[in-house]
């Protein structure tokens, strides 16, 4: 028996998905050069650049001396900087992924007229084959 083969969305083939559900909620990330972000997630991406709003900066080595916190309305953090992102006890990953998802399928399924895959015209080929 073949089984029907899905193809997943390249976010859903990576860690970035759970990132994903976790817009709109406060996080902390703590960045490669020992610096901590805390703010709200407004937006992410399939390579893990976030962008978050109403942030607290807090680097390690300054505020060690001089107890220095900066604050930005926005900042976009590159994927490749991130060492660790904190997530809060209150949010259950599963289904937070999982709304994220159905959330994809009802906006894709809206985008394709609620008839699933669009139509070829008369006369497309579709797979070698012609439609008349």
């Amino acid at each position: 028996m073949g089984r029907k083969k899905v193809r997943l969305r390249r976010s859903e083939r990576s860690l970035a998905c759970a990132i994903q559900a976790l817009v709109g909620t406060k996080l902390l990330l703590e960045l490669r050069n020992d610096t901590c972000i805390r703010g709200l997630l407004d937006d992410c991406d399939d390579a893990m650049k976030l962008v978050t709003s109403f942030v607290i900066i807090k680097d390690s080595l300054i505020e060690d001396v001089q107890g220095v916190q900066k604050k930005l309305p926005l900042i976009f953090v590159r994927g490749s900087h991130i060492r660790f992102i904190h997530i809060p006890q209150s949010i259950n990953m599963s289904q937070a992924v999982e709304e994220r998802r159905e959330m994809l399928d009802k906006a894709e399924y809206a985008y394709m007229g609620g008839k699933g895959l669009p139509t070829p015209k008369p006369g497309e080929t579709t797979g070698g084959a012609s439609i008349k």
